[in-house]
């Protein structure tokens, strides 16, 4: 798989067509969401994949970027794509997770595809973070990912901002607050082996959400990020499916 950690703009972005934003995880590059996009502009749906703010150059811009700043970054893409297109998906990763679920609470999104997203990181995170940045600014980050070849490959930061994790913490407090507000086609996608997002995630999204259409896929053989790990193929192949079914029913 070729390694191009840039945003994306794939397909007949800017005409009239159905499209996908596709948003990566915290720390990472539009390059995690780049594998199924390719599959779904294969199949005519434009697909666009922004750097989110405090990503792309140094650890510590990350550290000083409020999570306002993805959202409003996730919207302004949104609401760009929806100015031609006469609809939009969205699909997300962790954090790009996150902002999908928020930003379908907030817009007309036809239908969102939500990665490994952690409304809750566990009660270990959420003590231990708060104590940590008293000594630590951040802690090294190694890609979530069993194949060897694509870890070693992965771009992306090498270190966590610790300040970034509460932020991401706290997005997902307010997400799951406005869950009832999400009543689109969702489609979840969360690995059974993913060591930093239970899939308890997926059941506390299931319960939230207002959506009548809703379905999960867990995995077996896939580490966090998903859609570059050994299960890859099949993570586009459901993406696609979901798109492309919803897509039919016009």
């Amino acid at each position: 798989m070729r390694v191009d950690p840039h945003p994306f703009r794939l397909g007949d972005v800017g005409g009239s067509g159905p499209a996908v934003l596709c948003l990566h995880g915290l720390a990472g590059t539009p390059y995690e969401v780049r594998h199924p996009a390719e599959a779904l502009a294969v199949r005519g749906i434009a697909c666009v994949g922004p750097l989110l703010p405090g990503h792309g150059t140094d650890p510590e811009d990350l550290a000083i970027t409020h999570r306002s700043a993805w959202l409003e970054a996730a919207v302004g893409a949104w609401d760009d794509l929806a100015s031609t297109h006469e609809r939009v998906y969205i699909m997300g990763l962790s954090m790009g997770g996150v902002l999908a679920l928020a930003l379908s609470a907030r817009r007309d999104v036809q239908g969102a595809i939500v990665m490994a997203a952690p409304l809750d990181l566990g009660w270990l995170v959420r003590a231990g973070v708060p104590l940590l940045r008293r000594i630590l600014r951040s802690v090294p980050k190694r890609p979530g990912i069993l194949d060897d070849a694509a870890r070693e490959r992965h771009p992306g930061y090498d270190r966590m901002p610790l300040s970034s994790v509460q932020e991401l913490i706290e997005l997902g407090d307010e997400v799951s607050r406005d869950l009832a507000r999400v009543t689109q086609p969702l489609k979840l996608i969360y690995s059974r082996r993913d060591p930093s997002v239970a899939i308890s995630n997926a059941a506390r999204v299931l319960e939230g959400v207002s959506s009548r259409e809703r379905e999960v896929c867990y995995l077996d053989d896939s580490s966090h990020v998903i859609p570059v790990d050994r299960e890859r193929e099949r993570v586009s192949s459901e993406v696609v499916e979901f798109v492309t079914r919803l897509e039919d029913r016009r």
